[in-house]
C-alpha cells in the first residue's frame, strides 16, 4: 500500500510539474478573409444612375466624410500619428481622448472608423443590440455604389448580414461591425463610395471600368505593414478592454516572431500555423528564448486592413478565445502584405516586470 501511495504522489509532482512548465499552446485553424481582391465580376452593359439613397444623418461622426481635414482638426484636434496605408490615403490616428482611425487623401477625409462607445456614431451607437438595428434600418443584401459611370454592386453573404452590415445613404456608406457572440454593434467605419469600391471588402460584380487600388512600393510596404501591426495590437487592447479584459503589453520580441511567421507565409507560399522551415509556435517561441507559461497564436490573410482582420478573429470562436483569453500579457503582431500574425504569452511573472 506504501508502495502505491508514493506512485500516486510521484505522478501528482509530475503532472504538476507539466502543468507548471508545459507551454499549453493554442493553436486553431487559419482564418481567410471570404472576398478575395481581384475577384470582382464585371457585368455587360452601362450603368444608368442609382435610386436616392436615404439621407444622410444630420449628426455625428460621419459628416467628416467627404470634409477637409481642416474640419476635423478644428473639431476633434490634430492626430496621435499619421501612417500609410495600402490603398494610398493615410491613417490619421487618434488614440488619446477619443479613438478614431480616419482616412485621409488629399486633404480630405475618405472614411472614419471608432469602436468608443462615447463617439456619435449616428443613427446608430456603440453597444447597440444587433436586433434594434435590424428593427430600425433598412438592411439589404445587395448594396449599390456608384462612381462617376461605374456601377459596383456588392453582394453580403450569410456571415456578413450578421456582422458586417453595409448600409447606404446619401454619399457615404456605413459599415457596421457586429459581434455575433454578444449580438451588439461593436463598431462603425463611415466611408465614401470610391474607397469602399477600392477596398472591395463583400464580394463585388460591376458595371463600367474597375477601380484598381493603390500599390505601394516595396520601400513604403514596410512602413505599411508596421503601421497595420501597430493599429492590430491597439484594435486588439480595445476589443479587449470593451469586453472586461485586461490589456496586453506589447513585447518586441514577440513582434519578431509574429513578423518572420507572416513574412515566412508569403516566401514559403503556405498558410499555415505550422512552418517548414521554422516549426510551430512552441518551436518559434523556444528559438527565440521567450519563456512562458501560456501562448496562443492567430493568424489571418486577406483581410483589407487592421479593422477587417481583427473584427474576423472576434467573430471566430477559436479565434476570438484567443484574443479575449484573460491570462495572456504580452502580445506581439506581425503583417506581411495581406498576411497577419498574433502572437500572445503569458511570461513566467519573474520576466513580465523586464520586458
Amino acid at each position: 500500500m506504501k508502495v502505491l501511495w508514493k506512485i500516486a504522489l510521484l505522478l501528482v509532482i509530475v503532472l504538476a510539474f507539466f502543468y507548471i512548465t508545459d507551454d499549453r499552446v493554442k493553436e486553431n485553424k487559419p482564418l481567410e478573409s471570404p472576398v478575395k481582391h481581384g475577384t470582382a465580376i464585371p457585368v455587360p452593359g452601362k450603368g444608368e444612375g442609382l435610386p436616392i439613397a436615404q439621407a444622410r444623418p444630420e449628426v455625428g461622426i460621419s459628416l467628416f466624410v467627404g470634409q477637409s481635414v481642416d474640419k476635423l482638426i478644428a473639431e476633434i484636434g490634430k492626430p496621435d500619428r499619421i501612417e500609410p496605408s495600402d490603398y494610398g490615403y493615410d491613417w490619421w490616428i487618434y488614440t488619446a481622448n477619443a479613438q478614431f482611425m480616419v482616412g485621409v487623401k488629399d486633404d480630405v477625409v475618405n472614411q472614419i472608423y471608432t469602436a468608443d462607445v462615447s463617439a456619435d456614431v449616428a443613427p446608430f451607437t456603440i453597444g447597440q443590440l444587433a436586433q434594434d438595428i435590424y428593427r430600425f434600418t433598412i438592411v439589404e443584401t445587395e448594396v449599390a455604389a456608384q462612381v462617376d459611370d461605374s456601377i459596383y454592386t456588392f453582394t453580403l453573404n450569410g456571415d456578413d448580414a450578421k456582422t458586417r452590415l453595409l448600409i447606404e445613404y446619401e454619399g457615404v456608406y456605413a459599415q457596421l461591425y457586429i459581434d455575433s457572440v454578444d449580438e451588439v454593434l461593436e463598431a462603425v467605419r463611415f466611408i465614401n463610395p470610391v474607397t469602399l469600391v477600392l477596398h472591395q471588402p463583400y464580394d463585388m460584380s460591376y458595371m463600367g471600368e474597375i477601380v484598381s487600388p493603390h500599390h505601394p512600393s516595396s520601400t513604403m510596404q514596410i512602413e505599411v505593414d508596421r503601421a497595420v501591426e501597430r493599429q492590430i495590437f491597439e484594435l486588439t487592447n480595445v476589443y479587449r478592454k470593451k469586453h472586461g479584459v485586461d490589456e496586453v503589453f506589447s513585447d518586441y520580441h514577440l513582434g519578431e516572431v509574429a513578423r518572420k511567421h507572416s513574412e515566412d507565409m508569403v516566401r514559403e507560399n503556405y498558410f499555415s500555423h505550422e512552418s517548414p522551415v521554422t516549426g510551430n509556435l512552441a518551436d518559434r517561441l523556444k528559438e527565440a528564448k521567450i519563456e512562458h507559461r501560456k501562448a496562443g497564436e492567430n493568424i489571418a490573410s486577406n483581410y483589407v486592413d487592421a479593422i477587417e482582420a481583427v473584427h474576423g478573429w472576434l467573430n471566430s470562436p477559436a479565434h476570438r478565445n484567443v484574443l479575449l483569453d484573460k491570462d495572456f500579457t504580452h502580445l506581439g503582431t506581425g503583417a506581411y502584405g495581406k498576411f497577419y500574425t498574433q502572437n500572445f504569452v503569458r511570461l513566467l511573472v519573474e520576466e513580465q516586470g523586464q520586458r
